[in-house]
């Protein structure tokens, strides 16, 4: 039981990771596309002006989101209410689960013995998978808003560069 609750927090860590540096990326370019705008603020162009500014407006959110996202470390665990089944690798499945129905599901669906009997350590384990997976569903959440959000920056950056190369 053991190796397989430290095999799922090691790949839950590792996907926990990944999030993180999406988001790294996500500043960088968030950032970029500030600074790139930042010089159009100078604009006699009002269109030009309002697109510029919106598009750094939606960049500082992207940023911002990203931000608060790579700030999360802690989630309660304690939930009275648990799903009874769902992919056990999965971190949006663990993240609906409490501790002790998470090891009961392992034990059922991995045919662990029936009589055996979960120790501190497990619930340890358990814990803090459930931990991780609510972490990794946190950071992915607001990774889709700052995607969202860059997304719309670039599109309005990119009707910019379009329309001061048409004067």
């Amino acid at each position: 039981m053991k190796q397989t609750l430290k095999y799922i927090l090691e790949r839950l860590i590792q996907l926990r990771k990944f999030a993180e540096e999406k988001h790294s990326i996500t500043i960088a370019l968030a950032s970029g596309v500030i600074v790139f705008f930042a010089g159009f603020i100078e604009s006699r162009d009002p269109f030009i002006l309002f697109l510029s500014a919106l598009s750094i407006i939606f960049s500082l959110i992207s940023v911002l989101s990203s931000f608060i996202a790579l700030m999360a470390k802690r989630v309660k665990t304690n939930r009275k209410k648990s799903a009874t089944e769902g992919d056990l690798m999965d971190y949006k499945s663990i993240s609906k689960f409490n501790y002790e129905g998470y090891l009961e599901s392992i034990k059922k669906q991995y045919n662990f013995p029936i009589t055996y009997k979960f120790d501190d350590f497990d619930r340890d384990l358990s814990r803090q998978i459930i931990a991780t997976a609510k972490v990794i569903l946190h950071k992915f959440s607001y990774f889709n808003i700052a995607l969202l959000f860059l997304g719309l920056s670039l599109v309005l950056g990119v009707i910019v560069v379009c329309i001061l190369g048409g004067v």
